[in-house]
Protein backbone atom coordinates (compact mmCIF):
# COMPACT_ATOMS: atom_id res chain seq x y z
CA UNK A 1 0.00 0.00 0.00
CA UNK A 2 1.21 3.50 -1.05
CA UNK A 3 1.65 6.11 1.78
CA UNK A 4 -0.74 8.37 -0.85
CA UNK A 5 -3.49 5.18 0.11
CA UNK A 6 -2.89 5.45 3.37
CA UNK A 7 -5.65 7.15 5.26
CA UNK A 8 -3.65 7.47 8.60
CA UNK A 9 -0.91 9.62 6.80
CA UNK A 10 -3.53 12.12 5.09
CA UNK A 11 -5.24 12.16 8.97
CA UNK A 12 -1.42 13.56 10.07
CA UNK A 13 -0.27 15.80 7.66
CA UNK A 14 -1.04 19.23 6.48
CA UNK A 15 -4.77 20.51 6.68
CA UNK A 16 -6.41 19.57 3.52
CA UNK A 17 -8.66 21.61 0.99
CA UNK A 18 -11.76 19.63 1.98
CA UNK A 19 -11.46 20.66 5.87
CA UNK A 20 -13.73 23.83 6.41
CA UNK A 21 -12.08 27.29 7.67
CA UNK A 22 -8.66 28.01 8.45
CA UNK A 23 -6.52 27.90 11.75
CA UNK A 24 -7.32 31.27 13.66
CA UNK A 25 -9.49 32.49 11.03
CA UNK A 26 -12.29 34.07 14.42
CA UNK A 27 -14.59 35.44 11.85
CA UNK A 28 -14.75 33.00 9.22
CA UNK A 29 -14.27 35.31 6.37
CA UNK A 30 -11.54 32.23 4.70
CA UNK A 31 -8.44 34.73 5.25
CA UNK A 32 -6.28 35.94 8.51
CA UNK A 33 -6.95 40.23 9.25
CA UNK A 34 -4.17 41.67 11.59
CA UNK A 35 -5.87 41.15 14.61
CA UNK A 36 -5.78 37.36 14.01
CA UNK A 37 -2.49 36.93 13.21
CA UNK A 38 -1.42 38.54 15.90
CA UNK A 39 -3.42 36.37 18.18
CA UNK A 40 -2.14 33.38 16.31
CA UNK A 41 1.68 34.91 16.73
CA UNK A 42 1.02 35.26 20.23
CA UNK A 43 -0.50 32.34 21.17
CA UNK A 44 2.73 30.64 19.45
CA UNK A 45 5.17 32.93 21.11
CA UNK A 46 3.42 31.56 24.48
CA UNK A 47 3.51 27.66 23.28
CA UNK A 48 6.74 28.63 22.90
CA UNK A 49 7.65 29.61 25.65
CA UNK A 50 6.18 26.69 27.27
CA UNK A 51 8.31 24.27 25.62
CA UNK A 52 11.78 26.11 26.26
CA UNK A 53 13.69 26.78 29.24
CA UNK A 54 12.59 26.80 32.47
CA UNK A 55 8.75 25.35 32.66
CA UNK A 56 6.29 28.08 33.65
CA UNK A 57 3.58 27.83 35.96
CA UNK A 58 1.11 30.60 34.34
CA UNK A 59 0.34 31.94 31.18
CA UNK A 60 1.59 35.61 33.07
CA UNK A 61 5.10 34.24 33.41
CA UNK A 62 5.05 32.98 30.01
CA UNK A 63 4.27 36.15 28.39
CA UNK A 64 6.56 37.84 30.90
CA UNK A 65 9.42 36.28 29.55
CA UNK A 66 8.20 36.70 25.81
CA UNK A 67 8.07 40.56 26.66
CA UNK A 68 11.58 39.42 28.12
CA UNK A 69 13.22 37.57 25.00
CA UNK A 70 11.86 40.06 22.84
CA UNK A 71 13.27 43.22 25.02
CA UNK A 72 16.46 41.53 25.11
CA UNK A 73 16.71 40.88 21.55
CA UNK A 74 15.57 44.42 20.32
CA UNK A 75 18.48 45.51 22.72
CA UNK A 76 21.02 43.08 21.45
CA UNK A 77 19.93 44.31 17.74
CA UNK A 78 20.85 48.09 18.86
CA UNK A 79 23.69 47.64 20.48
CA UNK A 80 24.95 45.23 17.51
CA UNK A 81 23.58 47.99 14.69
CA UNK A 82 25.69 50.80 16.78
CA UNK A 83 28.62 48.38 16.72
CA UNK A 84 28.08 48.24 12.66
CA UNK A 85 27.76 51.69 12.17
CA UNK A 86 30.89 52.25 14.39
CA UNK A 87 33.05 50.42 11.78
CA UNK A 88 32.76 53.22 9.68
CA UNK A 89 32.17 56.16 11.65
CA UNK A 90 34.34 57.01 14.12
CA UNK A 91 34.58 55.01 17.69
CA UNK A 92 35.25 51.01 18.74
CA UNK A 93 33.32 49.45 16.57
CA UNK A 94 34.37 45.84 17.02
CA UNK A 95 33.66 46.27 20.28
CA UNK A 96 30.18 47.20 20.02
CA UNK A 97 29.82 44.37 17.62
CA UNK A 98 31.09 41.69 20.26
CA UNK A 99 28.47 43.48 23.27
CA UNK A 100 25.58 43.20 20.73
CA UNK A 101 26.13 39.25 19.83
CA UNK A 102 27.03 38.80 22.98
CA UNK A 103 23.75 39.96 24.33
CA UNK A 104 21.62 38.13 21.13
CA UNK A 105 23.54 35.06 21.91
CA UNK A 106 21.44 34.93 25.07
CA UNK A 107 18.55 34.26 22.89
CA UNK A 108 19.61 32.76 19.33
CA UNK A 109 21.34 30.34 18.57
CA UNK A 110 23.36 31.95 15.29
CA UNK A 111 24.45 35.05 16.84
CA UNK A 112 26.48 32.66 19.35
CA UNK A 113 28.43 31.47 16.52
CA UNK A 114 28.83 34.69 15.10
CA UNK A 115 29.95 35.94 18.21
CA UNK A 116 32.39 33.15 18.03
CA UNK A 117 33.50 34.68 14.66
CA UNK A 118 33.81 38.40 15.68
CA UNK A 119 35.96 36.74 18.52
CA UNK A 120 38.15 35.83 16.62
CA UNK A 121 38.87 38.13 14.16
CA UNK A 122 39.24 40.92 17.04
CA UNK A 123 42.17 38.30 18.81
CA UNK A 124 40.25 38.14 21.65
CA UNK A 125 42.49 35.35 22.98
CA UNK A 126 45.82 36.75 21.96
CA UNK A 127 44.44 40.06 24.36
CA UNK A 128 44.11 38.02 27.01
CA UNK A 129 47.39 36.70 26.91
CA UNK A 130 48.79 39.87 27.96
CA UNK A 131 51.28 40.59 30.62
CA UNK A 132 49.65 41.12 33.86
CA UNK A 133 51.40 44.78 34.60
CA UNK A 134 49.79 45.29 30.68
CA UNK A 135 46.50 44.79 31.77
CA UNK A 136 46.78 46.67 35.13
CA UNK A 137 48.33 49.35 33.83
CA UNK A 138 45.40 49.78 31.30
CA UNK A 139 42.87 49.18 33.71
CA UNK A 140 44.30 51.93 35.93
CA UNK A 141 44.15 54.19 33.17
CA UNK A 142 40.66 53.51 32.23
CA UNK A 143 39.60 53.83 35.68
CA UNK A 144 41.43 57.25 35.80
CA UNK A 145 39.89 58.54 33.04
CA UNK A 146 36.08 57.44 34.07
CA UNK A 147 36.96 59.15 37.35
CA UNK A 148 38.17 62.23 35.85
CA UNK A 149 35.48 62.55 33.51
CA UNK A 150 33.25 61.62 36.62
CA UNK A 151 34.32 64.61 38.26
CA UNK A 152 34.61 66.80 35.71
CA UNK A 153 30.57 66.42 34.55
CA UNK A 154 29.27 66.12 38.20
CA UNK A 155 31.93 67.82 41.06
CA UNK A 156 34.15 70.65 39.02
CA UNK A 157 32.75 74.13 40.21
CA UNK A 158 33.54 76.31 38.35
CA UNK A 159 33.88 74.56 35.24
CA UNK A 160 37.85 75.05 34.48
CA UNK A 161 38.10 77.10 31.15
CA UNK A 162 39.21 74.68 28.56
CA UNK A 163 38.78 76.48 25.57
CA UNK A 164 41.35 79.42 26.51
CA UNK A 165 44.15 75.96 26.47
CA UNK A 166 43.39 75.26 22.89
CA UNK A 167 46.04 76.54 20.84
CA UNK A 168 43.92 77.75 18.09
CA UNK A 169 42.26 79.93 21.19
CA UNK A 170 45.71 81.57 22.21
CA UNK A 171 46.02 85.38 21.74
Amino acid sequence: MSTADDPTEAAQGAPTAAEPGLRGDLDGDGHLDAHERFHLLRDAAIEAEYATGRHEETEAEAKRNVVLRLATITLGFIVLLGGLAMMVLPGPGIIGIIAGLGILSRELAWAERLLEIAKEKARVEELKQQPKWVQAATWTATIAAVCASLWYVFLADPKPDVMGVLPWNWD
